[in-house]
């Protein structure tokens, strides 16, 4: 198993602060870890005693074999076709564009897999899942449909759910509701939004939980926020890819699912009642049409 591997497959119980130090290792991966032990120390803010013991969990009997191990994965990495991925982007010119990018989504993908510490993800569910909480979902220009979507299933899932979007004017009126018994989703991606994160500094100084999903060179807002997902966005567009943060999502749509079943079955029973009479869905017109999963 490489290093990224057991940094993120929740086998190993860190503490508060070598989370500090993995986070800091997944954000710049490897190159993070090829610097000195005072380097990663000091971007991580724990000590340089930490940063040894820390490996030596990882199983490794100091920082030079630590290194020497991140050292054979870049060289494994380099032999590897997922390197041409980073290397050779595709041109319109080329045959199967569709394919291209696909492949690049795929890619993307498999690299979120490798950056998020389980930990992190279930701080995320956990906080979703607190129904002492009140939960509010903001994204920026781009990002902000993301925050919709995990707001519409949140919705069905329990009570005190809003989605803080349309004019800044009526997203800032927002802000004097919060407080320590609110969370906060936000999304915020490369080029980070200043409204969003105004938005966000001001409801962590109010005592507001903040959740963050951002991408690897991590947005402002992860500097005070208390959970950070990051995730890839590099593809073979100039444009920013969405996809692995769409995953992200929905994963933790689906675990929060899981962890409110037995709570939200009712929940979800009424709603369907209440649509059906007022025919919001086709199928209410037709009941034996359509038995599909989707809430639409």
């Amino acid at each position: 198993m490489g290093i990224r591997d057991r940094l993120t497959d929740g086998a190993i119980a860190f503490t508060r602060s070598e989370l500090k130090i993995v986070r800091q290792l997944l954000s710049n991966y490897p190159a993070a870890g090829l610097n000195t032990v005072a380097h990663l120390a000091t971007t991580a803010s724990v000590s340089n005693p930490t940063v040894v013991r820390f490996v030596n969990k990882l199983g490794y009997e100091g920082y030079p074999e630590f290194q020497s191990a991140l050292l054979n994965e870049v060289q494994e990495r380099m032999s590897s076709p997922l390197s041409m991925l980073d290397t050779r982007k595709p041109s319109l010119a080329q045959d199967n564009f569709y394919q291209h990018f696909l492949n690049a989504s795929i890619h993307a993908l498999e690299t979120s897999k490798t950056m998020l510490p389980a930990h992190d993800f279930e701080m995320a569910v956990e906080a979703a899942a607190d129904l002492n909480m009140r939960l509010h979902c903001l994204g920026g220009r781009f990002s902000g449909f993301l925050a919709g979507l995990l707001w519409a299933h949140i919705k069905q899932l329990r009570a005190e759910a809003r989605w803080i979007n349309g004019a800044q004017a009526d997203q800032v009126d927002q802000l004097v509701d919060l407080g320590r018994k609110d969370v906060l989703f936000v999304y915020d991606y490369r080029r980070y939004q200043i409204d969003t994160i105004r938005f966000s500094r001001q409801a962590a100084e109010q005592g507001a939980r903040i959740i963050l999903f951002t991408d690897r060179w991590r947005s402002p807002i992860s500097e005070f926020a208390s959970v950070t997902l990051t995730a890839p966005v590099d593809t073979v567009s100039p444009y920013d890819t969405m996809v692995p943060a769409i995953a992200q999502t929905e994963a933790l749509i689906a675990a929060l699912t899981a962890r409110l079943a037995n709570r939200s079955r009712d929940r979800i029973e009424r709603l369907e009642a209440v649509r059906r009479a007022y025919a919001i869905t086709e199928d209410a017109l037709n009941p034996s049409a359509g038995k599909g999963g989707h809430t639409s």
